[in-house]
């Protein structure tokens, strides 16, 4: 099973949700900002990150998901939002001042209709 399955959506706009299968490590944080540059590249520009079955992120994984935002950034809009994220996760992006700019919402669902 690949670690990052794409899978689109549609709210108000095309979204594309990235459903990460294990924990954000050095071992695979290339091939999350990868996949999203090549998504962006394609066309994506509203992306939700499902971490539901994601256990835990790493530092390294915190910086992938803030070089994401980065890259979705344009003017005002938040492009990049987070579903499923279990509370030690919500703490660690809250330390590292990610909640500040990336919205937490607890579904995949609720995260595309907030677009």
């Amino acid at each position: 099973m690949a670690f990052v399955q794409i899978s689109q959506a549609h709210g108000r706009v095309p979204v594309t949700v990235f459903h990460i299968q294990d924990r954000v490590n050095l071992g695979n944080y290339k091939e999350l900002e990868e996949t999203a540059r090549e998504a962006h590249a394609n066309g994506t520009r509203d992306l939700v990150i499902d971490l539901t079955q994601t256990p835990s992120l790493t530092s390294i994984g915190i910086r992938a998901l803030a070089a994401i935002y980065k890259m979705l950034a344009t003017g005002e809009a938040n492009h990049l939002k987070l579903a499923g994220a279990i509370e030690p996760i919500r703490e660690m992006l809250q330390i590292a001042g990610l909640a500040e700019f990336i919205e937490m919402y607890d579904t995949v669902e609720e995260a595309v209709a907030s677009f």
